[in-house]
């Protein structure tokens, strides 16, 4: 097992979400975490729950907790995806509320 696959079932991450990079320095004592999805991926409508295809995405980034005594930073690509009924709107990701800066578990 790759160390993305470990860490995308560490953060409990489902399809169509899977870690895509790791970034480590020791020195500067932080782990950077880059998630993203599947491509051609579709997502529920935050309005009505239909699937969606993906409009465009904007990259956003997260605190996470700790991994031991490194700082950790989830990064994503969030997709808008466009609703026939509700228009274009973010999607919601899975790890944190929306808005937030930090994650669930933080």
């Amino acid at each position: 097992m790759d160390t993305n696959s470990l860490f995308t079932m560490a953060l409990g991450l489902q399809s169509p979400w899977e870690v895509k990079n790791l970034q480590f320095d020791e020195e500067a004592k932080r782990l950077d975490i880059t998630i993203d999805f599947t491509r051609g991926a579709d997502f529920p409508c935050p309005v009505c729950g239909q699937p969606a295809k993906v409009h465009d995405t904007e990259e956003k980034a997260w605190r996470h907790m700790n991994f031991f005594q490194y700082a950790a930073y989830l990064t994503a690509r969030v997709p808008r995806c466009q609703c026939d009924q509700d228009g274009t709107k973010q999607v919601e990701v899975p790890w944190a509320r929306p808005g937030s800066g930090f994650t669930l578990m933080f």
